[in-house]
């Protein structure tokens, strides 16, 4: 029997680089590919076929609701005094210095573009108004999101809208945002949501206090009430509710748009048999062949959005490994939000429900789970550095020498390396090829949703 190798995934960049000897079938007849490994090709034309249809939000493809969040995407008026030193998008105490730009730059292929002080290198955490975290996440692309079911790192929200309830409270709290939009957007608002429009009683401030947001419960105190969201009546607190559920679907809706067709590879895919160079037509061969980066990488996204272990280890100075998936499931926060896909928010709760069904429980979670973070896509990987989810690849040449190597070793991060990921022995040459290839995969972003109003 033949040992055929394949890996089960990889993160950051996502590259999948898995020694196999894989056997194939068929004369070279697609440009120098076997009709095999043409046929694994075909499977990764990027951003083949419609994008993923959310029941949840049925304003997803609403394109004056995506211009709304264009208009907020580019504005940071709506953001609070930032909360602690250190924090590059300006000084403690400093209003309107945050929005979702700050951490999706369209500058930079709308990565993080801010600069960490300590290092004078890009920034590898999405700190919001708080200071920068060494240990946190950094801010993944913004790109052609449209094709993913599940969003996040870890791929535990239900859709882009749960992302994006919570999103804009990195800026400010609901009813910071609530008054902000009253103020400045009432029309807009009033005109794309009719049935919950902003009337005058939003200038009523004993009614909605400036600022604030539901208390998290705690075991010595489950029910709070003490706060300024809790002295507001439930019918004004669904009100508020509401506002920030139709806010977050601009965070699916305005996504949607901001795409990359256009990229060498496409052009390839598309007919254009000049549009890869040789050095990039033989990096695919690697892709699909020896390295079988398309076992994870592959779809109109080249991303399984499957969630995966390759053994990315702690940054610099951290000293507590990030449990991935593992903790996210173990807190269920997704069930527990009430603005999740089957809550009272939803346009289609029971569909809502039939999926938050397939996400794990607490009860259900397992060690496997551990250090394990999606495959994210690797279209305009060339542009979405610094990689993986900690941000300290700083180049893609580390990224293929790390899946070159096999992975790090078990201890230098949470959970364990899946067995099947093996060191690959490429040769200089064949790594070389692949970053020509990879390079190909960099396409224009769309430049209509890409700018300001």
């Amino acid at each position: 029997m033949i040992d055929v190798r394949r890996p089960l995934s990889c993160m950051g960049i996502g590259l999948v680089l898995v020694s196999a000897g894989c056997s194939s079938s068929g004369s070279d007849d697609h440009d120098g590919f076997t009709s095999d490994e043409w046929a694994s090709i075909v499977e990764m034309t990027p951003l083949k076929g419609p994008m993923y249809v959310n029941p949840v939000n049925l304003r997803a493809d609403d394109e004056d609701v995506a211009r709304f969040g264009q208009r907020l995407f580019f504005d940071t008026g709506y953001a609070e005094a930032i909360t602690n030193d250190g924090n590059p998008a300006g000084k403690k105490g400093e209003t309107g210095k945050v929005g979702c730009l700050t951490c999706h730059d369209p500058a930079n292929y709308f990565v993080d573009g801010r600069m960490d002080p300590a290092t004078g290198q890009r920034m590898t955490t999405s700190p919001g108004r708080g200071a920068a975290n060494p240990a946190g996440r950094q801010a993944p692309m913004m790109l052609n999101e449209g094709w993913y079911q599940w969003a996040g790192w870890t791929a535990r929200f239900d859709s882009l809208v749960l992302h994006g309830s919570g999103v804009m409270g990195a800026s400010g709290s609901r009813l910071y945002v609530a008054h902000y939009v009253y103020d400045h957007y009432k029309d807009e608002y009033n005109r794309l949501f009719p049935m919950q429009a902003m009337d005058e009683s939003m200038n009523d401030l004993k009614r909605f206090p400036p600022t604030g947001a539901p208390k998290a419960a705690t075991a010595a105190m489950p029910m709070p009430a003490d706060g300024p969201w809790e002295s507001m009546t439930e019918a004004d607190q669904k009100f508020i509710n509401q506002f920030t559920y139709n806010m977050a679907r601009l965070w699916e809706t305005y996504p949607r748009k901001v795409t990359t067709h256009g990229s060498a590879f496409e052009n390839y895919m598309n007919g254009d048999m000049a549009a890869l160079s040789p050095e990039a037509k033989r990096g695919l061969k690697v892709f699909v062949g020896k390295a079988a980066c398309n076992e994870c990488h592959t779809g109109p996204i080249l991303s399984d959005s499957k969630p995966h272990n390759v053994g990315v280890p702690m940054a610099p100075g951290v000293t507590t490994p990030d449990l991935g998936r593992y903790a996210d499931i173990m807190s269920d926060t997704t069930r527990k939000n009430v603005f999740n896909g089957g809550g009272i928010y939803s346009d289609d709760p029971t569909a809502g429900a039939a999926k938050l069904a397939m996400l794990p429980t607490s009860d259900q979670a397992d060690e496997s789970m551990k250090g394990q973070f999606r495959t994210p896509s690797i279209l305009n990987c060339e542009m979405s550095g610094p990689w993986f989810h900690t941000g300290q690849f700083r180049t893609l040449e580390a990224v293929i020498d790390h899946y070159d190597k096999g992975g790090d070793q078990d201890g230098t991060f949470a959970g364990h390396l899946d067995p099947k990921i093996k060191p690959l022995m490429l040769t200089a040459g064949e790594k070389g090829d692949l970053l020509a290839f990879l390079k190909s995969l960099t396409g224009p972003v769309e430049p209509t949703w890409s700018k300001p109003l």
